[in-house]
C-alpha cells in the first residue's frame, strides 16, 4: 500500500480508501505477495475495448457528426457480459447541462434504450426511444450496428435531457442515427 501511495503521490488514508473501493468492485485483486492485479471488471472492459477496437476507430467520426448535428451526447457501447453493457466511446453535448456517461461506465442491459439495440430488440431499420426509464428525465435514441453477415457489433445512442429533447425531435434523431450507423455499416 505504501508503494502505491508513494508512486501516486497521495496520503496514505487515501490510498487505502481507493484500494479498497477499487478492490470492492472488482476492478483490481490483491494476489498472494501482496501486490495489486486487474480485477475481473477492469479485465472485461479491457476485453470489450480491444474486440471492439477496430470499430470504436471506425465509429468516432460519425459520433462527432451525430452530437454535432444534434446538439447531444453521443456514444458507442458493447455488451459486457450477459446484463451489463459498456461504453467504449464518446461525444459530449457542447450544452452546459447534457447527459453525462464515461467510457468504461457499465449500465444495465435491462430498461435501457442502448441495452435493447444490443440484444436486437430494435426492429430493422428501426431506433429504440427511451424516456426515462433508466435514468429519470433523460432521452435515450439508440440503435445497433451489424456486421454483414447480421451479427450485432455495437450500438450508438444519442442522449440528452427530456425538456430539450421534445417528441418532435425523435424522429428527425432517428433518421439521422440510422443514417450514420448505415453509413458504418458499409465500411465494416
Amino acid at each position: 500500500m505504501k508503494e502505491i501511495a508513494e508512486k501516486l503521490d497521495l496520503p496514505s488514508s487515501t490510498t487505502v480508501r481507493l484500494v479498497q473501493t477499487l478492490e470492492g468492485a472488482g476492478y483490481i485483486r490483491k494476489c498472494d505477495n501482496g501486490r495489486y492485479a486487474p480485477g475481473g471488471r477492469l479485465l472485461a472492459i479491457a476485453a470489450a475495448i480491444m474486440h471492439s477496437k477496430g470499430i470504436v476507430d471506425l465509429v468516432r467520426p460519425h459520433l462527432e457528426a451525430l452530437r454535432d448535428a444534434t446538439g447531444e451526447t453521443v456514444c458507442f457501447a458493447d455488451l459486457a457480459g450477459e446484463s451489463e453493457v459498456v461504453y467504449l466511446q464518446q461525444c459530449d453535448s457542447p450544452h452546459s447541462i447534457r447527459h453525462v456517461r464515461w467510457v468504461g461506465q457499465r449500465i444495465p442491459i435491462s430498461g435501457t434504450a442502448i441495452g435493447a439495440a444490443l440484444t436486437g430488440e430494435c426492429a430493422p431499420g428501426e431506433a429504440n426511444i427511451s424516456r426515462s426509464t433508466y435514468e429519470k428525465n433523460v432521452t435515450a435514441v439508440a440503435a445497433p450496428i451489424h456486421r454483414h453477415d447480421g451479427k450485432i457489433v455495437g450500438a450508438i445512442n444519442i442522449t440528452g435531457p427530456s425538456f430539450r429533447i421534445t417528441d418532435a425531435d425523435l424522429p428527425m434523431m432517428s433518421r439521422l442515427l440510422l443514417g450514420e450507423i448505415s453509413e458504418i455499416e458499409k465500411k465494416l
